[in-house]
């Protein structure tokens, strides 16, 4: 049975205008490349927009799995 995880990687405001910089393009290469070494399988990643408060919720649900 599988095991997923899912975690939420901050960024900045450039992202909701669907551009992203390459520093949080780098952010997310070592996230998922760190995970992948602790032997998790990146499954999807969404886009978490902030609402009417764009300081609060702004960033990237990225999912996990693992056997």
């Amino acid at each position: 049975m599988a095991t997923y995880k899912s975690e939420i990687m901050r960024v900045g405001a450039t992202i909701i205008k669907s551009k992203i910089t390459d520093e949080e393009s780098s952010e997310l290469d070592e996230l998922i490349n760190k995970r992948a070494s602790e032997g998790w399988e990146f499954v999807t990643h969404a886009l978490m927009g902030g609402g009417g408060n764009l300081d609060l919720g702004r960033g990237i649900l990225i999912t996990f799995r693992r056997d």
